[in-house]
């Protein structure tokens, strides 16, 4: 081999090395390519490296074959990729740019016909010359001298108007979004370019670029910026971005840390707040802005903050995210302060409202009882009333011992059905008409006939009162010591009341009318009980009976076997032991309200301290 050979076959090998190791890189980004993206817009630009990859590896082995069937069978293989090359530019286009629903199967299988149509018209020998010939001069160790055929020619127009067209498509698509965008898309272009304008001088055959197509080794660079731009800069996962503005317009306040706890980055938001530029928060360590930040407060409420333009204050809530590499080692903290100002305030005022409400409860509770019971002769008296829950809510239940002359007390204790304001206005209501309306001359039955008149006239709702109501009258002083206590009273709806009797006995008192506010013209009775020395008479609503431990009732009987087995204990005492005995029952907050009043006759004995806890 002369040296004018040898000269010849060294640059064969080095062009047949450029295009191998083309066709290599583009395979490996194909790969890389499809396995970090699994959607269609990954696969149509993998199947694109990979047309370019297997392009520049025919290239490769037809410029290094050593006969010409070898070159002009590898020149044909090649056209496998340059036909595919441009449809495959196409479809990706259409769907990065938001196109993807005109991919269909229809247009994949109208681009497919000219490449198919191509590459018969290569594999049949009778036509094979109209896309590409061998002239007359080639030789083994010479650069290919290839004849272009009519076919070729419109192989040729058919691909450059499918690249130009999508590749127009892509930039335009580009121009309209962001900066960011813009930038990237006329990189793209000038990428685009480069192969292409290196096809058209090889074809058109102008200067050197006639002796190869340098087009496979161009795309190279095309290749490596799509990857890049896919990969690195987003352009197909718009997540990054979008992220990103979503950060930007965030209200709340944004500081990025770093593992040393100095802010790396902020947003807009974290600018506003610590009334500094981006320039001077960067590199401060937190403590330090926190020092000059005019902190008020950090507590279980949050970050708080003096306004001095507002001049008062504003809570932060601090959400703090540990940041970490991918050894999983904390490379910092993300911290994000939001603005609950205006729900603090709202929670005060909530909780302002809910303690004017308590007291308000408290208030009217306490209105339904007297403060402290009278003295009436010859007795002792002692009231209990729990409200149910927690207290918070008004209840309808109450009671009320009055004199109604010297010889004569009276006693009321009712239930209005329901909770709330409303219950407590019936309940005030029913309570003063009846004390307005008791007298000693009028039975317990007639003064409940006159108040439920009252509640008719005055009371619109379907509210209605159970209630016993009666009269206490002790025997006078000349009146022999052993005289009895004198009750009459009168139970509307009401539970019938319990009598503790000095042997132990408990019986239930009263006759069953009809509660107050539902007829014109209700169904009372008076009955009268007289009490011994020693005896008690105990009135309650049904809270206490009615208390519950799973579905097991409190009930009276629980009651009357209290009262018998505290009968030596006074007034005050008994009362206590009823309650304390329901509490251990129900538990600490009842579900319905409870009043209670025990009337203990002591007879002769000097009247003791009436109680009301």
């Amino acid at each position: 081999m002369d040296e004018p050979e040898r000269g010849r076959f060294r640059v064969l090998t080095l062009l047949a090395s450029l295009m191998a190791g083309a066709g290599l890189v583009l395979a490996v980004l194909a790969a890389y390519v499809a396995w970090r993206r699994g959607t269609a817009l990954g696969w149509s630009l993998a199947v694109l490296l990979v047309a370019v990859a297997w392009w520049g590896t025919a290239y490769a082995v037809e410029l290094s074959a050593d006969s010409l069937v070898v070159r002009s069978r590898w020149g044909d293989l090649k056209y496998v990729g340059i036909v595919t090359l441009a449809p495959a530019w196409l479809v990706f286009v259409l769907q990065y740019t938001g196109r993807s629903h005109l991919v269909t199967r229809r247009l994949v299988a109208l681009l497919a016909i000219p490449p198919v149509a191509a590459l018969a018209v290569l594999a049949v020998p009778a036509t094979h010359d109209l896309v590409r010939s061998y002239s007359a001069t080639s030789g083994a160790q010479d650069l290919p001298n290839v004849e272009s055929g009519p076919v070729f020619w419109a192989i040729f127009a058919y691909n450059n108007l499918l690249l130009i067209g999508a590749t127009v498509l892509f930039v335009a698509s580009m121009v309209r979004l962001a900066r960011t965008y813009r930038r990237m898309a006329l990189v793209l272009l000038c990428s685009a370019l480069l192969p292409w304008a290196a096809n058209i001088l090889h074809n058109l055959e102008v200067g050197w670029f006639a002796l190869i197509d340098l087009t496979p080794f161009a795309f190279i660079l095309t290749g490596g910026l799509l990857v890049w731009g896919l990969f690195e800069e987003r352009l197909v996962d718009l997540a990054p971005l979008a992220r990103s503005a979503v950060v930007e317009s965030m209200v709340d306040a944004v500081f990025v840390l770093d593992a040393f706890e100095r802010v790396v980055d902020v947003n807009p938001a974290a600018v506003a707040l610590a009334g500094r530029t981006r320039g001077e928060l960067v590199g401060r360590r937190v403590r330090d802005l926190m020092d000059t930040s005019g902190i008020a407060e950090v507590g279980p409420s949050g970050l708080v903050l003096d306004d001095e333009a507002g001049g008062g204050q504003r809570t932060f809530d601090v959400s703090q995210q540990p940041l970490t590499d991918i050894a999983g080692r904390t490379a910092g903290a993300l911290v994000v302060l939001r603005e609950v100002t205006d729900r603090v305030r709202d929670q005060q005022r909530l909780q302002q409202v809910l303690d004017d409400r308590s007291r308000v409860a408290a208030t009217l509770q306490a209105s339904m009882v007297p403060t402290r019971l009278p003295a009436v002769r010859g007795c002792s008296l002692a009231s209990r009333y729990v409200p149910a829950g927690d207290g918070g809510e008004i209840g309808g239940d109450f009671l009320d011992v009055f004199p109604l002359d010297g010889d004569t007390w009276a006693f009321v204790l009712g239930d209005v059905s329901g909770k709330g304001a409303e219950a407590a206005a019936v309940s005030a209501a029913t309570r003063y008409t009846l004390r307005a309306l008791a007298g000693p001359t009028l039975s317990p039955a007639a003064t409940l006939r006159g108040v439920n008149a009252v509640l008719q006239a005055q009371t619109e709702s379907e509210r209605h009162s159970t209630l016993v109501h009666g009269h206490l009258r002790p025997p006078r002083e000349h009146d022999v010591p052993e005289a009895p206590l004198r009750i009459v009273l009168s139970l509307a709806g009401h539970h019938w009341p319990l009598v503790l009797r000095t042997d132990g006995q408990v019986e239930e008192v009263g006759t069953l009318g009809t509660a107050l506010g539902l007829f014109d013209d209700p169904e009372l009775h008076d009955a009268e009980v007289e009490l011994m020395p020693g005896e008690a008479l105990c009135v309650f609503t049904d809270g206490l009976v009615e208390a519950r431990r799973g579905r097991d009732q409190f009930g009276s009987e629980r009651v009357a076997e209290l009262l018998r087995a505290h009968r030596d204990l006074s007034a005050d005492e008994l009362a206590g032991a009823v309650l304390d005995a329901v509490r251990a029952f129900h538990g600490e907050e009842l579900v319905d309200d409870l009043a209670m009043l025990v009337v203990r006759y002591d007879g002769g004995v000097a009247t003791a301290a009436n109680a009301t806890p």
